[in-house]
């Protein structure tokens, strides 16, 4: 996969080979080039998926601290109070993972 190397006193005589040597290296300049453009434009892209993604665990995190039981009654059942209790752990557990990945 390597190229030969160019020579700066190669240039002066402008050979055929001289010439296919650069021409060469022009073509895997091209292909490189491509590479990193596509390479950017999906990593833009996997940016602005998890931007989203963090954004709608945010949204579900916040709907599960503000979630309440109505109760019917002078209090809640004991099952009532567990889930309760579990859904704002949860919720606290899902900010707390997506601070740790905002913040990598």
């Amino acid at each position: 996969m390597g190229h030969p190397p160019l020579e700066f006193s190669d240039c002066y005589k402008d050979s055929p080979d001289f010439r296919e040597t650069l021409k060469c290296y022009e073509l895997e300049l091209d292909r490189t080039s491509k590479f990193l453009k596509e390479l950017i434009k999906d990593g833009n892209s996997v940016i602005t998926a998890i931007k989203g993604y963090s954004l709608a665990v945010q949204k579900f995190s916040q709907t599960l601290s503000g979630f309440q039981f109505d109760f019917i009654g002078d209090s809640l059942t004991d099952d009532e109070i567990n889930i309760a209790e579990s859904f704002q752990e949860f919720a606290g557990l899902l900010q707390e993972v997506e601070h740790d990945r905002m913040m990598l």
